[in-house]
Parts: structure tokens; C-alpha cells; sequence
């Protein structure tokens, strides 16, 4: 396993093939107005350093201001999203933002699901947007399989299986 200065910022380790855990490249998520805004302030521009410390740094400390040194890209598009939820044609519309995994991970890290602004839990709001987009569909499938696993429980499938391994699901010419 590499260590976690050895993997760059815009590669994430992809899942093992036996693992249930996928997601598409990109998708999409509404932000408000104050969420937007929180992003906005969590984040700080990473930047590499161009002296013999090759290192990724941050623009401004990384503090409580700045949470999280991102990508340009991942900054541009929040800030869309700020442009947009703050003007006042569009003042109390969402804005659409397609982020990718790594960016989805990035906004989990800072969503503290106790930061609030005003009486909106913006924190909270961001970490079941994210977690939504990243473990839903895992999440389903678990209750299925549990519902099936529950609705199996007392029954004997091993006589389905060899029925169906033998052929005598075909039908009996003697019946």
C-alpha cells in the first residue's frame, strides 16, 4: 500500500475488484446559497511549490478558515456556485455542480455535520448530500440482500440448487 504523500491529489485509489463499492465518475449535487458560501470558506488553493521542496502547499495557512487545500478546479466550480446563489436574479435557487470522487471526499472532509449558518445545518446538509451520492446505492443493496437473507432464512436452497444442477426443472415426459 503507498504512503499518503506518495499518492497524488487528483488520483484515488480505485476499490479492489471484490469490493461492492462503485460510483460513477462524475455526479451531481445542488448547492444552496449558504453552502456554497461554507465551501467557499473551507477551502484554500493548493499549489506546488516550484523550489527543491516539491511538496503541495496551501495559498493561506490551513486553519479553521481554511480547511482544506483543493484543487483549481474544484474551486472554480464553488465558486459558480457562489456566484450564482448570491445573485440576486437566482437568490433562492440551487446550484447543479458535478463533482467528481476525489471532490466529493474533499467536500465530506469539511461538511462537520454541527456547523450551521443561521438556523440552516449546512454542514449536516453537505455530508448527506455526499454521502448519499457515495453510499446509497451500496446501502440499498445491503438492505436487499438482508431482506432476502431474512426471507431465506428457513428455507432449504440447496434442493433448488441441485434440482436446477440436474436438469429435472425440465419437464417429465412420464407426468
Amino acid at each position: 500500500m503507498p504512503e499518503f504523500n506518495s499518492v497524488p491529489f487528483d488520483e484515488v485509489p480505485q476499490p479492489h475488484e471484490e469490493d461492492t463499492y462503485t460510483i460513477e465518475e462524475e455526479q451531481s449535487v445542488f448547492l444552496t446559497r449558504n453552502e456554497a458560501l461554507f465551501l467557499d470558506d473551507s477551502f484554500t488553493l493548493m499549489i506546488e511549490q516550484e523550489i527543491e521542496d516539491l511538496r503541495i502547499k496551501a495559498m493561506r495557512p490551513v486553519q479553521m478558515t481554511a480547511a482544506l487545500a483543493v484543487p483549481m478546479e474544484l474551486m472554480a466550480k464553488v465558486g459558480k456556485a457562489v456566484l450564482y446563489t448570491t445573485n440576486p436574479n437566482t437568490l433562492n435557487k440551487d446550484y447543479e455542480v458535478i463533482f467528481d470522487l476525489s471532490e466529493l471526499l474533499m467536500i465530506r472532509e469539511v461538511a462537520s455535520s454541527y456547523i450551521k449558518i443561521g438556523e440552516e445545518p449546512v454542514g449536516y446538509n453537505l455530508k448527506r448530500k455526499v454521502c448519499a451520492v457515495l453510499y446509497a446505492e451500496e446501502l440499498k443493496q445491503d438492505e436487499t440482500d438482508e431482506l432476502a437473507a431474512h426471507l431465506l432464512k428457513d428455507m432449504d436452497v440447496s434442493l433448488f440448487l441441485t434440482k436446477v444442477e440436474h436438469g429435472s426443472d425440465k419437464q417429465n415426459p412420464d407426468s
